[in-house]
C-alpha cells in the first residue's frame, strides 16, 4: 500500500437488474419502497436489506418466522465473504460469492410471490 493510495479486494454487483430479475420475491421483500437515486441495490445490498426488514419491517409474523433461519445464514455468509475481501481472500470470497447466490435462489423459491 502506498501512502495516500489504498489498495482493496472488493465485490460488486455488475447489473442491478438482474438481481432484480433473478429474485424477484427476494426483491419485494427487501426493499418494499421505490429507490433512492443514489442507492445501490445489488447482491450484497439485498442480503443486508433482507436482514434489516426482518428485524425492522413490517412482515406478517408467518413470512418472518418461515424466512428467519434462511436470512440468519444468507447474513452470516454475507459477513464471511466480506471479511474475505477485507482479509485479501479472494479466492475464498469468489467461493462464499457462489454460495450466498446460491442460497439467495433458495430463498427465494421459498418467499411468497409479489
Amino acid at each position: 500500500m502506498g501512502k495516500y493510495l489504498q489498495i482493496r479486494v472488493s465485490a460488486w454487483t455488475y447489473s442491478e437488474e438482474d438481481v432484480a430479475a433473478a429474485w424477484p420475491a427476494l426483491i419485494a421483500l427487501a426493499w418494499p419502497r421505490p429507490a433512492r437515486p443514489d442507492e445501490r441495490r445489488g447482491v450484497l445490498e439485498l442480503a443486508a436489506a433482507l436482514e434489516n426488514e426482518l428485524s425492522f419491517g413490517d412482515w406478517p409474523r408467518d413470512v418472518a418466522e418461515a424466512l428467519r433461519d434462511d436470512i440468519a445464514r444468507i447474513g452470516r455468509l454475507r459477513r464471511v465473504l466480506e471479511e474475505a475481501l477485507s482479509d485479501w481472500e479472494p479466492r475464498k470470497a469468489n467461493m462464499l460469492s457462489d454460495e450466498l447466490e446460491d442460497e439467495l435462489t433458495k430463498l427465494n423459491d421459498k418467499a411468497p410471490r409479489p
